[in-house]
């Protein structure tokens, strides 16, 4: 095999400033819900999902937030909450047909809690329900999934059927530096998922191409702030390779296909689905202790692990630690300690031989589960009850 080592290269795609939730309003709010004060228990649930924003009155003026490329607007019409955000814009040159059938078979289903809607030539996804038939949990499950599924769409709608991106938010482009960096990160990577590829072909071992499916996606959504269109067809196709339910020839094959499609996507398409965002609900999961004691404690997961290393199947052993590493900061959030802790063990194994990388993760991971997972958390309540600056973040 030519590939010697992998390269974990330092990220473009910037780290999520998302101020953490506040649990205490969560819970202020379904009790005010419960006790009839239906408004009460909106703000509070907005408050809660939108820590870095101030909540206006909205019985007297709407709410307008930014996730990512879409605008989500909240406002009370009589005696109920509306939330919309534009998706497309028709125009007579658009494949406007063929948009809305997408739209109406992929964005709509019977029992969906928002819809999408047509209003003139703008097609919206709406909620519309009473205060009083209101829950808290309704409302925090609606508001993420519609400002989530509008953020992933716009841009892919717009590339392949040439709607208009209507109320869409801008993303800051990057600067020419940062392109030039972002694009040999793009082909060194697609090359290198394609060696690798060869390789799980030779030893068709499912685990392998477990290890090789995570790796190929959690890379690019690590290092790159991709939207749009790329990361559209990035994340179906993702969904495909890395589905642990699938025949493995279909995931195989479905791997070359996305290989193929991503080294062949034109530059400047690229750069136009390359750029920072804002998001004022956090896009990612909430790293916890118990899942970093999971992913890279004592348990199955690297006791499997280390059986790897010891007959010296290296390579193998360290593609697995790099994928883990790279799902845990390219899926969750956590805070800036943990985020250091995981991007150094990054660097400490990028370009490094595999078995020299292999034995510097693995050692890597389980001071790392030692110190920030369940245990570790436990253990600093113990020493250091009552310190501020102690790490904390919900298990």
């Amino acid at each position: 095999m030519s590939i010697a080592s992998l390269q974990c290269p330092q990220p473009i795609r910037h780290r999520l400033a998302v101020a953490p939730r506040d649990y205490a309003r969560r819970d202020r709010a379904i009790e005010s819900y419960e006790a009839g004060e239906y408004l009460t228990a909106v703000h509070e649930t907005l408050g809660y999902l939108l820590p870095d924003i101030e909540i206006p009155d909205l019985a007297q003026a709407p709410l307008c937030f930014v996730q990512g490329s879409a605008r989500v607007r909240v406002h009370i019409d009589d005696d109920s909450l509306v939330l919309s955000t534009a998706l497309m814009a028709l125009t007579p040159a658009a494949q406007s047909t063929a948009a809305l059938r997408y739209v109406l078979t992929r964005l709509s289903a019977t029992g969906q809690l928002f819809q999408p809607r047509l209003h003139d030539d703008t097609v919206s996804l709406e909620f519309r329900d009473r205060l009083s038939l209101l829950h808290p949990s309704k409302l925090a499950e609606v508001l993420q999934r519609m400002a989530m599924e509008s953020d992933s769409n716009d841009g892919w709608l717009a590339h392949r059927f040439g709607v208009e991106a209507s109320d869409r938010e801008p993303v800051a482009p990057l600067d020419e530096a940062e392109f030039a960096r972002a694009l040999d990160i793009w082909n060194t990577h697609w090359t290198t998922v394609n060696e690798l590829m060869q390789e799980s072909r030779r030893r068709r071992s499912v685990r392998f191409l477990d290890a090789l499916g995570s790796y190929a996606a959690n890379q690019v959504r690590y290092t790159l702030p991709l939207f749009g269109s790329v990361r559209a067809a990035l994340n179906e196709s993702a969904d495909a390779y890395t589905d642990k339910d699938e025949n493995p020839n279909k995931r195989d094959s479905a791997l070359a296909k996305c290989i193929k499609e991503m080294r062949q996507v034109p530059v400047e398409e690229l750069r136009a689905c390359l750029g920072n965002a804002r998001f004022a609900i956090n896009p990612l999961h909430e790293g916890t202790p118990s899942l970093l004691t999971s992913m890279l404690g004592a348990g199955h997961r690297m006791q499997t692990t280390g059986e790897l290393r010891a007959v010296g199947r290296s390579l193998e052993a360290a593609l697995e630690l790099i994928a883990d590493y790279l799902y845990l900061l390219a899926d969750h959030s956590w805070p800036s300690e943990v985020e250091a802790a995981l991007r150094g063990g990054l660097d400490l194994v990028s370009g490094k031989p595999w078995r020299e990388a292999a034995d510097a993760l693995w050692n890597h991971a389980n001071q790392t589960a030692r110190v920030y997972g369940s245990h570790g958390e436990r253990a600093r309540d113990d020493e250091d009850d009552g310190d501020e600056d102690e790490i904390r973040y919900d298990a």
